[in-house]
This record gives structure tokens, C-alpha cells and sequence, in this order.
């Protein structure tokens, strides 16, 4: 069984474009199309189960919309779960986290540089507390992002203070921690009450430095990513069960079993 933890799909009207724009920006290149359709496609070549679908929510004045959306996505194909989009400067954060929680969302996706918003400030940390009260999982994006490559909202530095600060449940830190911040991550944030997901990690680190942060943070707190469309789900399951250093029990707890647990989820 096999859980990817960490993807994204655009509605069929705007997926061309977006992946168009973001490949533009990013210069990294694309898997899929950026469809549910095109996410299927994928994860039956892969092998994998189930996929959580991680929306960003740039402009604050379309979470109604945004959300509606999304919930008509979850009531249909279930073998994609998508998590809510919200931004920190939506008005009635605590009114819009209650919302989400009784529509039955598993979570929110949060994007400081995206968003620009750092993941310390006044407001984000107010949200993800406001998520953890109602038992919500929050994945964040931490680190470095090419779209972005001088903004840090969300360096581990700034994570450790919103731990500090909030003390959440809950909160996964996408990209094993912080993207490219990995001698900060194994120095700050290994060993604390977050996850990591593997997303567009895995092929960066290689097996000795990801086995190596992977068991000093505990692999019951590793989530199998990839960050589909901008990483292939197959060449991800292949390149992880082929580490030979992990042992099969390791495997199974990233790949399935931790996912499984937090999402409460029988695939």
C-alpha cells in the first residue's frame, strides 16, 4: 500500500495554464498535466493508493469559492483527498477553520512564500492554532522555493519559533523539513512534534543523508511525498524501495502506515 501524501491538481478549466505559468516560473518539468485525470494516470503507474491533493490559496477573498469547490472534488473520485486552501489574511480565521473542520476536511495547506506570509507572524501562527483546536493537520511548505529564490518566510529558524510559540498537533513539514535548509533541519527541527513528507527530496538528499534524517527525526514521523506534477510518482516508490539501508518495516511505516494513521484512512 502506498500513500502520496503530498500532490497537486488544478481544476480542468486552469490546469493547462497553471502548470504552464509554474513550469515557466520554476523551470522544473512537469509529470502529468495537472488533472485529477492526469493524477490517476500516475498513481496507477506507481502503484500508489491514495494521493492528498494540497491546494494554495493565494488571494484571501476566494476561500468561499476555492472551498466549494474542493469539497465537490471530495465527495467525488475518492482515491484523491484534498486538503482546504486558506490564507493568514482571510478575515474570521477562526470562523473559516471551523467551517472547514465541519465540512470534514483531513487539513489545510498553508505556502509562505506563496502567500507571502511569513510562517512566525501574528496571523499564520493564529491559523494553525486555530487548525490544531479542531484537530486538523496543517502541511506547511518550509524552505527554499525557485519561484521565490530570495524570500524566507519559512526557513527552520522561523519553524521552530512557531512551534515554540503555538505547540500545535498535527503540523507536517513538507520536503523533509525545510527544501535545501537540511543541515538546519537536522540541527533545529529532527526529533520535534512535526513530520516531513519525502516530497522533491528524496532524489536531492540520496539515501545516506535521507536515511540518516529520516531515523534522526524517527520514521514514524516521515511521510511518502512527491510534489506531483513537478516530480514523477513511480521514479519517487522505485527510488525509495530501492534504499536498500531501509529496512521493509521503515518502508511500510513511510510509505503507508504513518500516512494511514494521521488520516484515519483504510485504502
Amino acid at each position: 500500500m502506498i500513500i502520496d501524501f503530498h500532490t497537486h491538481i488544478f481544476p480542468p478549466k486552469i490546469a493547462a495554464g497553471a502548470i504552464r505559468s509554474l513550469k515557466a516560473t520554476s523551470g522544473y518539468q512537469n509529470f502529468t498535466d495537472g488533472t485529477a485525470e492526469g493524477l490517476l494516470k500516475s498513481m496507477e503507474a506507481g502503484g500508489v493508493a491514495l494521493s492528498v491533493n494540497l491546494p494554495v490559496l493565494t488571494n484571501p477573498d476566494s476561500f468561499f469559492k476555492t472551498l466549494e469547490h474542493l469539497e465537490r472534488d471530495n465527495a467525488g473520485e475518492k482515491r484523491i483527498i484534498s486538503f482546504a486552501a486558506i490564507h493568514p489574511r482571510c478575515d474570521d480565521i477562526a470562523g473559516k477553520i471551523d467551517l472547514i473542520s465541519q465540512m470534514g476536511f483531513k487539513g489545510v495547506k498553508l505556502h509562505p512564500l506563496f502567500q507571502d506570509e511569513p510562517i512566525d507572524s501574528d496571523r499564520t501562527e493564529y491559523l494553525i492554532d486555530c487548525a490544531s483546536k479542531h484537530g486538523l493537520l496543517t502541511m506547511i511548505h518550509p524552505g527554499f522555493d525557485v519561484s521565490f529564490p530570495d524570500m524566507k518566510h519559512a526557513e527552520p529558524e522561523k519553524i521552530v519559533r512557531m512551534l515554540e510559540d503555538v505547540k500545535p498537533e498535527g503540523v507536517i513539514l513538507a520536503h523533509m523539513g525545510a527544501l535545501e535548509y537540511w543541515d538546519e533541519v537536522s540541527d533545529m527541527l529532527c526529533g520535534r512534534n512535526v513530520y516531513f513528507d519525502t516530497s522533491f527530496s528524496i532524489h536531492l538528499l540520496g539515501e545516506e543523508k535521507f536515511v540518516s534524517l529520516a531515523r534522526k527525526h524517527g520514521v514514524d514521523k516521515v511521510l511518502f511525498g512527491t510534489d506531483s506534477p513537478w516530480r514523477d510518482q513511480k521514479d519517487y516508490v522505485d527510488m525509495l524501495n530501492g534504499f536498500s539501508s531501509l529496512t521493509a518495516e521503515e518502508k511500510q511505516k513511510i510509505f503507508y502506515l504513518n500516512a494511514a494513521k494521521l488520516l484515519n484512512a483504510e485504502v
